[in-house]
């Protein structure tokens, strides 16, 4: 049996181990091919306080010093490998024999290579304050400063393979650092309260405070049990925070001490609550206003949310002449609760409708400052607004005032809303909201507040804990540093420590806080609110899409009883019409040309072909005349003279040899293999002759075979277009008489290829311009079976336009976008005409294309049908 020590200070306990345990543990090592690592680090009960040991080796004394990465003053190194300090020869890296670690510093002990010397200089990495190394304070600073912990750090640390560091060490270098950081942040309320009381004084006015609080667990809305929060007080001139306070319901020491029934030892308690977590506020608000009004100042009101205890607490603690100022942003949200319980009995009460009426409360409250009556009259009036009756509106936030012809962009089809229950319901709400106009008429804001709450979630993360230690008076008083002086604050805490602030710590501050002051000065103006409400509305835009098309999901009590939802189906994501993607000039340059057309039965995608022709670069020609399996409609055979009689086909009236439609096109195939690289070109080929061609090799069994053959196409229309521009027509007979000044008998494939060829080579176009009108194998047949889905979407569409709810052009847009009509009726199904709304105007490639149409008049005739459907 072997017995190992376990390594520290405090701990004498040994751990028995088998010798075969040991001996397999040594063997299966996977840290390293020299050394046992067959345990864990343990960094708690280090022997040093700014050393990490191993179990069985200690870092303190390694001789394998190259091992890892370490952080390293160049400045400092240089210094201290300049000359010995015995004989004065400069010392080399290289000579280093061993390394003490000491946190993130550490002193290499290198040997003078005199071999009369000898002598082992201690080499410091970096600088050093009263035996404290200036890092490893850094080190604190930035973890405040970061919002991480010892375990985030050390993770951080391991990856770039740089020894970790004790909690003892930075739990000491965090009490240094800490009670700086305080300091620096007390310095800048005081500063801040200051600036305040002038800017109030400018002003005549008397002193006005926000005041929030926050709490470092997240409520559930019906359980509050956070052992700690913080609280703020903002000076509305400044915007800056001019008192603040901390409570924590829980001290480490103190806990560890009863439990283990003793008394603690001396330390600095940071318990200074017993009370519940909703009583902390009331009490960190008068902290706050005593402190405050200790300096001389008087406080006159607070602008805080509808919390009536803690107006109510600071009268009868401090003075009951202190007013209570409500926040618009709170008041906001108290509407919009109050409208989403009246939309579960009154499902016209969109979220779009409720968003509206709460965007006209906040203009009527914005603009009636100081003004009662005005607000008063103005609420009466919102409640007959969204039904119509604009006889009690103001201009100043109605706009059918000024312009009867408006409509309502929030409501559906843009019509006013109708039903007395609805309105009786709004009118009730409103008339509260009215009786307490005097209030309304003076309102603040904590939004400042809000932020500096986000400041210190990310400074004190809700999911880590600290709230036993002064880690979170830290972390609150940087934020508060951050909040009033911006980033360079850290420049103060480093000086305050009697550190260089160095020259990156120095030029980051800098520059985010030019970040900051330019993002808030963006932020005033009316070109960034816009594109923010605007991004704002294409991300609620996109979510409402993606619920309706995915159904009920995450919903409370959506499996209640074991009951399963039925609603699984999800309908398609929008469908982007695929595009030629071009082949590479390189290709097109070692590619022959062949040119080819077809002659079919009509002008439909599924017509049949009855003669295909070619012809290459070389001038090799084919043509064949092909038995059609369906009869040649009068107008395609008086435009071709192609005539099918009696099983035998002619041109005009000229009987000629025809064959079936797979032999033709196993011939064609076997003459195009004889060309290498071949790129098929054709006149209006993407529209026509290739979906046509494609059709029926699939049909034969021969596509395959077909695609190996060629490397691509080239559609010569839009071709034409952009070489001879300005041209009446672009008909191929057309150009040929521009370019050439004669005719040729048009509509015989043969002769047409022939032509094509003739027009192609004239015109010359450079590869950049054929690999513009060109297409891949890949992008072709993409193409070809998005017409093919959508060819059978369409036919579910047909009720549709058979009753003329929309037209056929508008029914081709809705099946090329992926949809069928068993999706409009889900999507109806699920949220009504609100849901087709969605659902059509979806956002899809461009950002601001629809996936279908934003009219509301085909959204509102597509849903009439479906209700008509369902009756």
């Amino acid at each position: 049996m072997t017995r190992i020590r376990k390594h520290g200070f405090k701990s004498k306990r040994y751990l028995k181990v088998s010798e075969s345990q040991h001996a397999r543990w040594t063997k299966t090592s996977t840290y390293s091919n020299d050394h046992n690592y067959f345990s864990i680090p343990n960094i708690s009960n280090a022997t040093r306080e700014e050393e990490v040991s191993y179990e069985g080796k200690q870092t303190r004394s390694s001789e394998d010093w190259r091992e890892g990465r370490r952080i390293v003053e160049l400045d400092v190194l240089a210094t201290g490998l300049r000359a010995c300090l015995k004989c004065g020869l400069p010392l080399q890296l290289g000579h280093t024999i061993d390394i003490q670690t000491y946190g993130l510093g550490c002193l290499l002990k290198v040997q003078c290579f005199n071999t009369i010397c000898m002598h082992v200089n201690s080499v410091p990495t970096g600088k050093r304050h009263d035996r404290v190394w200036d890092v490893n304070s850094k080190l604190a600073t930035a973890l405040v400063h970061s919002g991480l912990g010892e375990r985030q750090a050390n993770s951080f640390l391991s990856e770039l393979n740089i020894p970790a560091f004790s909690y003892k060490l930075v739990s000491a270098r965090l009490k240094e650092v800490g009670n700086v950081v305080e300091e620096v942040a007390k310095e800048s309320t005081n500063e801040a309260l200051e600036k305040e009381l002038a800017a109030v004084e400018q002003k005549k006015g008397t002193l006005v405070v926000a005041v929030d609080a926050g709490w470092q667990k997240r409520g559930s809305g019906r359980a509050y049990d956070s052992k700690s929060g913080h609280c703020s007080m903002i000076g509305p001139e400044t915007g800056k925070i001019i008192n603040y306070s901390v409570r924590s319901k829980e001290c480490r020491v103190c806990s560890r001490a009863e439990s283990r029934n003793e008394s603690p030892r001396k330390h600095a308690c940071y318990r200074n609550w017993e009370g519940s977590s909703k009583g902390m506020e009331a009490d960190m608000v008068i902290e706050m206003v005593k402190g405050v009004q200790s300096k001389g100042c008087t406080v006159a009101a607070l602008v805080g949310d509808e919390d009536s205890t803690t107006i109510g607490r600071v009268r009868a603690n401090i003075s009951n002449s202190i007013e209570k100022i409500s926040d618009r942003n709170h008041l906001k949200k108290i509407l919009g609760n109050s409208l989403y319980s009246l939309k579960k009995n009154h499902p016209v009460l969109t979220v779009k409708i409720i968003k509206y009426l709460q965007s006209c409360f906040n203009y009527i409250i914005a603009q009636g400052e100081g003004n009662p009556e005005q607000i008063a009259k103005d609420l009466n009036a919102l409640s007959k607004h969204p039904f119509g009756d604009h006889q009690c509106c103001s201009s100043r936030w109605c706009k059918f005032l000024s312009n009867p012809k408006s409509v309502f962009k929030s409501f559906p089809q843009g019509k006013p809303l109708s039903g007395a229950s609805l309105q009786k319901s709004l009118e009730s709400v409103f008339e509260g909201y009215a009786k307490n106009s005097l209030k309304l008429s003076t309102v603040g804001s904590t939004q400042a507040n809000e932020s500096f709450n986000r400041m210190v979630s990310a400074k004190a993360p809700k999911h880590v804990h600290y709230s036993s230690s002064g880690n979170l008076n830290y972390r609150v008083a940087a934020s508060v540093a951050q909040k009033n002086t911006g980033h360079r604050y850290l420049v103060n805490v480093n000086k305050k420590l009697g550190l260089s602030p160095g020259y990156h710590t120095q030029r980051l501050a800098r520059l985010r806080d030019y970040q900051r002051s330019k993002q808030r000065a963006l932020a005033t103006t009316r070109a960034f609110k816009r594109k923010r409400l605007e991004k704002k509305a294409k991300m609620h835009q996109k979510l409402a899409s993606a619920e309706v098309r995915e159904g009920v999901s995450y919903q409370t009590g959506c499996s209640l009883d074991a009951a399963i939802s039925d609603d699984i189906q999800s309908i398609p994501a929008p469908v982007i019409t695929p595009e030629y993607l071009p082949l590479e000039p390189k290709t097109l340059n070692d590619s022959c040309m062949t040119y080819f057309d077809v002659e079919t039965t009509g002008l439909g995608r599924d017509s049949h072909i009855i003669q295909l022709s070619a012809v290459n670069s070389q001038n090799t020609k084919f043509n064949r005349y092909i038995k059609p399996a369906r009869p040649i409609l009068p107008q395609a055979s008086e435009v071709t003279g192609l005539k099918f009689q009696n099983g035998k086909m002619y041109h005009d009236d000229r009987e000629v040899q025809s064959i079936g439609i797979s032999n033709a096109l196993k011939a064609f195939i076997l003459f195009l293999k004889e060309i290498h690289n071949t790129v098929l070109v054709g006149h209006n080929s993407k529209i026509f002759d290739v979906p046509i061609l494609i059709n029926a090799l699939e049909k034969n069994g021969l596509l395959n075979n077909f695609m190996s053959s060629v490397k691509g196409f080239i559609d010569t229309l839009p071709l034409f277009k952009e070489c001879i521009p300005n041209q009446p027509s672009y008909s191929q007979p057309k150009i040929y008489n521009t370019l050439f000044g004669e005719l040729y008998s048009a509509h015989d494939s043969m002769e047409d290829v022939v032509a094509l060829r003739r027009l192609f080579e004239k015109i010359s176009p450079s590869l950049v311009l054929k690999s513009k009108f060109s297409g891949t194998n890949e992008s072709v047949m993409q193409l070809y079976q998005h017409r093919n889905c959508t060819k059978g979407l369409l036919t579910t569409l047909r009720p549709l336009t058979n009753s003329k709810t929309i037209t056929n052009c508008m029914a081709t847009k809705i099946a090329s976008s992926g949809l069928g009509l068993s999706h409009l009726k889900l999507a109806h199904k699920r949220d009504r005409q609100q849901g087709i709304e969605n659902l059509f105007t979806e956002l899809c490639g461009h950002p601001s294309k629809a996936r279908v149409t934003k009219s509301k008049k085909i959204i509102q005739a597509t849903s009439t049908y479906l209700n008509d459907l369902e009756e």
